[in-house]
This record gives structure tokens, sequence and C-alpha cells, in this order.
């Protein structure tokens, strides 16, 4: 009911022949306005009692006419439809694989439109990661100038959040931790009080201010003692995926030097629970993982051997 309040409120501004501007001037934005009239925010209480004298309606007869409204849905178009296919494909496994149609309407939406609802930016949050990076350097700085726009909605806080955590972690893994080391700062700032948060948060630090100096026994030594506070958490899932991770971000600025067995064994645990069905070339995919096939060729066994090895 309360997503149904803003085009209301739109049908009643048009019957009335009003201006955006001039129905919310002083009370919300250009952008404010645009997201609560296609329903994708609501309005604060004091606003909606303005705006409601501008169109000159008592408050309970714009409440008579919100019950009596039947929602309108929108068809989904092509494109989105086809985003919305990306995104729970992405959602499942971030490295499945994508048509050249759907990398297509991923860079043309997110690089083609002036703002982005709520919804949207979610759904982008997921797929931006696939962008190229100077795609995503600019989607990432759009968004980030849209969600300062709207900060004072609760949701928004976390979206900010993971943009700029997310940009912190992809900096890495692109190799740039001279980035990361901007980044971290104001991912932060955004950030709860929640262990994960923070944990990954120290994480990231870590690896951007020891990656900078180009040693690898320095990266090693400043993360693994979050890994095995984590396993002693309980938490190994999350263990294996920092290993991965710092292994991959080595990789990137070309640092990693062999493949430990700690390592094979989380990428093994980690590949084991994975949908290869969204991969057509699974060998082809491990090919993409420097060192690894070299490493199993040595070790005279497969990958899956090490699946116990911590």
């Amino acid at each position: 009911m309360a997503h149904e309040i803003g085009p209301l409120l739109k049908e009643l501004r048009e019957a009335e022949e009003l201006t955006q501007a001039r129905l919310y001037q002083n009370v919300l934005s250009r952008r404010q306005a645009i997201r609560l009239e296609a329903g994708e925010t609501d309005i604060k209480a004091e606003h909606l009692l303005t705006v409601l004298d501008r169109l000159d309606m008592a408050l309970p007869e714009f409440q008579y006419r919100l019950q009596k409204r039947q929602p309108q849905v929108a068809p989904p178009t092509p494109q989105t439809a086809m985003l919305d296919t990306v995104a729970a494909k992405l959602n499942t496994w971030l490295d499945a694989d994508m048509t050249p149609g759907e990398v297509r309407a991923m860079e043309n939406f997110a690089l083609g439109r002036p703002f982005f609802t709520v919804n949207q930016i979610k759904t982008l949050m997921t797929i931006a990661a696939r962008l190229p990076w100077d795609a995503y350097d600019r989607l990432t700085k759009k968004l980030a100038a849209q969600l300062a726009d709207m900060a004072d909605m609760p949701e928004v806080q976390r979206l900010r959040y993971t943009l700029y955590f997310n940009k912190t972690m992809f900096s890495l893994l692109g190799g740039l931790p001279d980035t990361a080391l901007r980044l971290v700062p104001q991912a932060q700032a955004l950030a709860s009080d929640r262990m994960d948060d923070q944990i990954m948060l120290q994480f990231l630090q870590r690896m951007a201010e020891t990656l900078v100096t180009k040693d690898p026994a320095a990266v090693y030594t400043a993360t693994e003692g979050l890994i095995t506070h984590l396993r002693g958490l309980g938490l190994a899932m999350m263990a294996d995926s920092l290993i991965d991770n710092r292994r991959h971000m080595l990789s990137s600025v070309n640092l990693h030097p062999r493949w430990t067995p700690a390592e094979l064994g989380a990428a093994a645990r980690l590949f084991a629970i994975v949908p290869w069905e969204l991969k057509k070339d699974r060998q082809g995919y491990l090919a993409k993982f420097p060192g690894l096939l070299a490493a199993l060729a040595a070790a005279g066994q497969p990958l899956s051997a090490y699946r116990d090895v911590y």
C-alpha cells in the first residue's frame, strides 16, 4: 500500500495539470519525486500533508482513494526480462556464462540511463561486476551520487556500503590496490557493526596495504590470522572464500608464488558446490586460474583430492 502513494499522487497531480517541480517544491528533490511517483519510495507523513494541501485534498479523502485504487503493474520489457534473467544467473554464481545478448543488454541498461530506481540499483549491484572496469567505474560513480541523494532512506545506507565494499573488492581482484586503499575508508564509514562486515573490511584493508608493498609473504602474514579466526568461529566457507580471494588478488598483480595446499583445499571445496551447469567449458574455466592445472599435474592428483586439506 505504501508504494501506491506515489502513483496516486502522480494521477492527482496530472489531473490538476501541475508539474512535479511545482507540487513538490521545497519538499522533494527532482529525483526523489520521480522515484516516489514510480512507486519505488515512500514519503514522510509531514511531506504528504504539505503535498495534499497543495492539491486541495484532505487526508481522509486521499486515504479513501488509496484504498479504492487498484495497483497497475506494467508488463516487463524485453530488456527488463533479460536483466532479471542475468541477475538471477549471477546471483547463483558470479562466474556463470553469459550470452552476447545478455552482455549487451546489461551494458546498455547500466550506461544508457540517467538515473535508476532503488530496485534497479539492487539489480545493478549484482550484474555490475561483469562489466569492463571502465564501464564499472563509470556506473559506480553514477550510483554513488544517486544513493547519496537518497541517504535518508533506511535501506539506502546498506546499499551505499555494498557499493563501496564491492568496488574495493573488485579493485583488488583487478590488480588496483592503490585504488582499493582510497576506497576502504568510504566503505568503513558506511559499515554496520555486524561481525562479517568488520572482518571483511579488515581483510580488504590488510590486502590493500600489503599488496602495495609487493611482498607476498607480508600478504599471507597479514591475513592468515583472520582466516584462522573464521575457522574457529565455524565459518569455514567464509574462510575458504578469503583464501581464494587472497590467491586471486595476489595473481592479479603477479605476486602469487605457487598454489599452497590450503589454496588447493579451498578451491576444491568451493568448486564442489558451484552450479557447473552454468558453465559450458569446465576445463577451460579451470585453465583461467593461473598455475592451477600445472600444480595439479606436478602433484599427480585431481583437485578433488584436496577437499579435506586446510
